[in-house]
Parts: C-alpha cells; sequence; structure tokens
C-alpha cells in the first residue's frame, strides 16, 4: 500500500508564511510594539498561536522574520529576481526595500521606542542592514578590484550615504523616500556610484 506524504504541502506552507508576514506586519505598524503579542497576530490574521510558533518562537523573532522577508526581496531569497544582479541595479532595490514605507514606520518605532530599541535593534540590524551589507559585498567582490580587507567598509560607507542619510530624514519626516519613481531612484543610485567612483576604480565590469 502507498504511504500518503504526511503535513502541509510545501506552497501552502509558504502561502500561510507570507499571510503571517502580512498580517503581523499590519499589527506591529498599527499597534506599536507594546501591544504587539503573538495572541494580537493569531486574531488578526485567523492563525493558531501552534501555528505561529511552529514557525517562530516569540514576537522578537516574529519582527526578525518580517525584516527578513523585506531583505529577501534584495538578497535573492524570495524568489522573485536574479541572485547576481548588477550593482546599481541592486542598490536600487535595496533603496526601494530599505526606504519603503513599511520599513521608514519599523525604523521609527525603533528609535523612538525605548522597549522597541532594547529588543529589536540588534534583530533589525542583523535581518536588515547586514543583509544589505553582506549583498553589496558579493557585488563589490565581483564587479570590483577592491581588496577583501575593504569590501566591507566601501559597502558600509556606500549604503549609509544610499540609505542611511535619506532614511534619518524620512524618520524625522522630512522626505518621503517611499514615494520616489523609478528614475529618481535610479539618479539617487547614479549619484552615490559616482561619489564613490574613486573607490571603484578598476571595476571587472560596468555596474
Amino acid at each position: 500500500m502507498e504511504k500518503r506524504a504526511r503535513g502541509r504541502p510545501a506552497k501552502d506552507r509558504a502561502a500561510q508564511r507570507d499571510h503571517l508576514m502580512r498580517v503581523a506586519t499590519e499589527v506591529l505598524l498599527s499597534a506599536g510594539f507594546a501591544r504587539f503579542t503573538i495572541d494580537a497576530v493569531a486574531k488578526e490574521g485567523g492563525l493558531a498561536k501552534k501555528t505561529i510558533y511552529q514557525m517562530v518562537p516569540n514576537r522578537e523573532a516574529l519582527v526578525g522574520a518580517i525584516v527578513a522577508s523585506w531583505t529577501d526581496r534584495f538578497a535573492g531569497e524570495d524568489g522573485t529576481g536574479e541572485r547576481e544582479i548588477p550593482l546599481a541595479a541592486l542598490l536600487a532595490r535595496i533603496h526601494r526595500v530599505a526606504l519603503s514605507r513599511e520599513a521608514v514606520s519599523l525604523f521609527r518605532m525603533i528609535v523612538s521606542d525605548p522597549e522597541a530599541r532594547e529588543k529589536l535593534g540588534s534583530i533589525y540590524g542583523e535581518n536588515g542592514i547586514e543583509r544589505g551589507v553582506g549583498s553589496v559585498v558579493a557585488r563589490l567582490a565581483d564587479e570590483t578590484d577592491l581588496p577583501t580587507e575593504t569590501r566591507e567598509s566601501v559597502a558600509r560607507a556606500l549604503l549609509a550615504t544610499l540609505i542611511g542619510e535619506p532614511l534619518r530624514r524620512a524618520a524625522l519626516g522630512l522626505e518621503a523616500p517611499y514615494d520616489l519613481t523609478d528614475e529618481a531612484v535610479e539618479a539617487r543610485v547614479s549619484a552615490a556610484l559616482t561619489l564613490f567612483a574613486p573607490l571603484l576604480e578598476g571595476r571587472g565590469r560596468e555596474v
């Protein structure tokens, strides 16, 4: 007798996780971190708490999963794009993700709420900032002749220019980078690459 496969199909699990990320993001950004609980997410999303705990161990890890689901878009882990895209295209993608309305709202929450800052600062850094740095370092390794020991510092400086300052201004309500057109984002990326051109000379192929 043929044995039947046990458990939920992978496609269903992926859809369930996507649903959880959407609902959890809505609850987090609308209710704030103090009211962000597994109970609240389960109720809002019509999910069993057991199902959520099978995916994440606690609410802090759930926030990490939310941020990781955003950075998957430029890290090539969500299946929607190439893993090895040119540097300029990667930077434009990072700009769109890191400066999205949701990402700006979460950043503002973390810097303004002491509890959120204490419990989410490192989680945000690991799942957001460090994944961005890692992606840029990989592109610099392929497209430039930068020595291994300098790639990370250049990547961090490049992202600080392209993302850090706009994110600070967005958190203060001085600009809305998520409303920029594709042309405006590309112009920002071009300006940043021009600024860093002296460091990036000798790259293997055009970005």
